[in-house]
């Protein structure tokens, strides 16, 4: 402890000399780390949490039922996978409808990526653009306090999803991040190269990436495994070669629920 006290004391000393600032300070660690030799040990992490399918129909149906405006918001987060902070900032001008690719000018660390978007959805969002030529792409129904009237912040965003998760009934907690996760996971069960996913979201690693492939796998080792039936593992075997790992994952979550459903009845 008083090794650690000691060394923080001198680079707090060394950072006020050289007036690093707060943002400055971590690519200065950065880079000393890399010096040092030091690496972050190997995690173990848990499994990352999206959406069924059966949930996200169920969070856009309401979030359209609650406005056109906020369905096509939160479909445009899930499909393209962008981050809320990233969404808020998203303009007019960065949608090109003819090339069907919206451009994220200020992803994470400042980095540029355009994301692909399919037919259905920006044929919407050129109804939701009509004729603007310029201003944001989602403007928010109040003027706010920041520097940039009408502009929603991230903060709003993560309200909207929640209400919209809570008033679909769904029980697992849902946040923007989670629509990132799902889908990652729905286009790797697809078969999305993982570097193609990997600049999808814009991740700077790939190893990020590698973990949505993990999870996706190991989901559905864990449901395939809770299967009893036989005949259960053979159909759920045969929807995995036909159609993918994500719809076995949900003809395993089906059959696993019919199987307690009778568990449940025939105990009553």
């Amino acid at each position: 402890m008083a090794s650690i006290t000691r060394a923080a004391t001198a680079i707090a000393a060394i950072l006020i000399r050289e007036g690093v600032d707060y943002a400055q300070s971590k690519a200065v660690f950065k880079a000393a780390r890399e010096r040092a030799g030091l690496r972050a040990s190997p995690e173990r992490r848990g499994g990352v949490d999206r959406l069924t399918v059966e949930e996200e129909l169920r969070f856009l149906d309401q979030a359209y039922a609650q406005d056109g405006r906020t369905g096509l918001m939160l479909q445009t987060l899930l499909e393209t996978g962008a981050r809320a902070s990233e969404l808020v900032q998203l303009r007019i001008e960065d949608v090109s409808l003819a090339e069907r690719v919206l451009t994220i000018r200020h992803g994470k660390g400042d980095k540029q990526r355009e994301v692909p978007i399919r037919r259905d959805l920006a044929q919407l969002l050129q109804l939701h653009i009509g004729a603007r030529r310029a201003g944001p792409l989602f403007a928010s129904r109040q003027q706010g306090t920041g520097p940039t009237p009408y502009v929603l912040t991230r903060q709003r965003i993560g309200q909207v999803v929640r209400t919209v998760a809570d008033a679909a009934g769904i029980t697992k907690r849902v946040y923007p991040h989670l629509l990132r996760h799902t889908v990652a996971t729905r286009l790797l069960a697809l078969g999305m190269d993982i570097t193609d996913l990997q600049r999808f979201l814009g991740h700077e690693s790939i190893t990020t990436t590698r973990h949505y492939a993990e999870t996706t796998a190991a989901t559905l080792q864990r449901r395939f495994d809770a299967l009893t039936d036989p005949a259960a593992h053979t159909l759920v075997a045969s929807i995995r070669r036909q159609r993918g790992d994500d719809a076995a994952l949900i003809a395993a979550d089906l059959l696993a629920r019919r199987r307690a459903e009778r568990v449940s009845t025939a105990g009553a």
